[in-house]
């Protein structure tokens, strides 16, 4: 029987790909009207940011960059181009973030039938925090296991150079999940089994009796066969355009690329692809954990 789901969550329970490019397009778009700016040259600023932390989403991408070196008085800066880039890419995410079709409602049916939902991801804590309690996935996920997330960044001083509304925010909890968050040490990045032995150990439930869930051949169904877990192929996370393909290379430093979209762009992995099983829609899970009480 399966007694526990393991889900992965990017490419798994919504799209990152859909809601990372335009919303990064935002962004820049918006400091290259503060700023007259060449695209070119605030697209090469961030990357070199983006590719520092490993992460498109490190929410303090500006006041790290040569923009910032340009204009150095915080308290303008965080006004003028902080601000407006920080609510044009708020805007676009909200637009373009959403949970696959099923999600939240085989979620939902999990939650009834009493088998818990666990997820583990490879992306920093505070950008999954915030998808989570956005897309209200923390209301029926028992559980997040993550990455380690980003410190407020400071100048050579030692001054901080946030505005105190978000550190505010951050002190009173606003950006945090409802649900418990754990953060792993970055050597248990997947195709690591760790993570995944480490939930089940702390769920009390045996790999054998686990479902794991995700879109990367790579990591996700490797990690579960590694554990004697049942994988899973969330085959449906794996399809993008053409164009946005091209529009993420093009934002996306290298490495990020690689790390956390690898199974979009690995067509050779999906060719050879001998998973246990493969769904083209998040529900169909249900019928694997029905299956599987059938056969018990």
């Amino acid at each position: 029987m399966i007694r526990l789901v393991v889900t992965d969550m990017d490419g798994t329970l919504y799209s990152w790909i859909d809601y990372i490019v335009p919303a990064v397009e935002a962004l820049v778009g918006s400091v290259e009207r503060s700023t007259d700016w060449p695209r070119i040259k605030i697209v090469q600023a961030l990357k070199k940011v983006y590719a520092k932390y490993e992460s498109n989403e490190y929410p303090f991408v500006l006041q790290e960059s040569e923009i910032f070196e340009a204009f150095p008085e915080f308290g303008s800066f965080d006004k003028l181009i902080i601000e407006p880039a920080r609510t044009a890419f708020k805007d676009a995410r909200k637009k373009y973030l959403q949970p696959y079709p099923g999600v939240i409602d085989t979620l939902e049916k999990l939650k009834q039938q009493g088998i818990p939902v666990v997820a583990l991801t490879d992306a920093p804590r505070n950008p999954v925090e915030l998808r989570a309690k956005m897309l209200k996935l923390d209301q029926y996920l028992d559980a997040i296991y993550c990455l380690p997330g980003f410190e407020f960044p400071k100048s050579d001083g030692g001054e901080k150079k946030i505005s105190p509304r978000i550190e505010k925010k951050e002190q009173q909890g606003e950006y945090r999940a409802a649900c418990r968050v754990t953060e792993l040490p970055r050597d248990y990045e997947k195709p690591n089994p760790l993570g995944l032995r480490r939930i089940c150990e702390e769920m009390g439930v045996s790999p054998t009796e686990t479902l794991v869930v995700g879109d990367a051949l790579k990591k996700d169904v490797a990690v579960a066969r590694e554990v004697g877990a049942v994988d899973c192929w969330a085959e449906y996370g794996t399809y993008i355009s053409l164009e946005y393909k091209e529009r993420l290379e093009i934002i996306s430093a290298p490495a990020i690329t690689k790390r956390h979209a690898a199974s979009i762009l690995d067509g050779d992995a999906r060719k050879n692809a001998h998973p246990t099983h493969r769904i083209s829609n998040f529900e169909q899970i249900l019928q694997i954990i029905d299956s599987a009480s059938a056969r018990a």
